[in-house]
């Protein structure tokens, strides 16, 4: 049973004299539930269902009751800004066969789904994580975690894609998505960790 996370964020607003009044609303698009705090001098108010919405006509006075809007107000009220937000970032996994810099069938057919993702995210940033298994040496693994993301780095670097900054880090086998014995083969700690934002 997946566990529901309650993320908290408080917003300070500033006001200066002849601001008009805010609006902040919760949008959905999250699996986990999550709730925004919103805070004036005067009080809060706390957001926790999707299309929740409260408005700020002053730092002295507390945040409105929270409102329930329809999805149709959200897009008639919000659609354009929607539409111009960045997506969210995206991860992808790419697997190795033991002990080299070979992709696993499977991982390479990713790699179309990966090129979709960063051209819908242009300019990004991606970030490139090699791991390893703990069949060799921490040193072996540390080098063939690096080579493994730098593979990876190689098919990047031949792409026309308008990537901002790409990094490649190797963490060896020390961040195991399933916990082993020392020497011990696991598929799916032979990994490269691919972040676009």
């Amino acid at each position: 049973m997946k566990t529901l996370h309650l993320v908290f964020i408080t917003l300070f607003f500033i006001f200066f004299g002849g601001c008009a009044s805010t609006q902040v609303i919760l949008l959905e698009g999250s699996k986990e539930s999550s709730a925004v705090v919103v805070k004036t001098q005067a009080g809060e108010q706390v957001i926790n269902v999707p299309r929740g919405q409260t408005k700020i006509s002053s730092a002295k006075e507390t945040p409105s009751a929270p409102k329930v809007l329809t999805q149709e107000d959200v897009q008639k009220q919000f659609g354009a800004l929607i539409a111009k937000a960045p997506k969210p970032p995206v991860s992808f996994l790419l697997y190795f066969k033991s002990g080299g810099t070979v992709l696993t069938e499977e991982s390479e057919k990713l790699f179309t789904l990966i090129e979709q993702s960063i051209k819908e995210r242009t300019p990004c940033d991606v970030n490139i994580i090699g791991h390893a298994d703990r069949a060799g040496s921490t040193h072996y693994n540390i080098t063939l975690s690096l080579n493994r993301a730098k593979s990876v780095h190689t098919w990047f670097s031949k792409q026309s894609l308008d990537i901002r900054a790409i990094t490649v880090e190797s963490y060896g086998e020390e961040d195991p998505i399933i916990p082993t014995k020392d020497g011990v083969s696991e598929p799916k700690n032979r990994r490269v960790e691919i972040l676009i934002r």
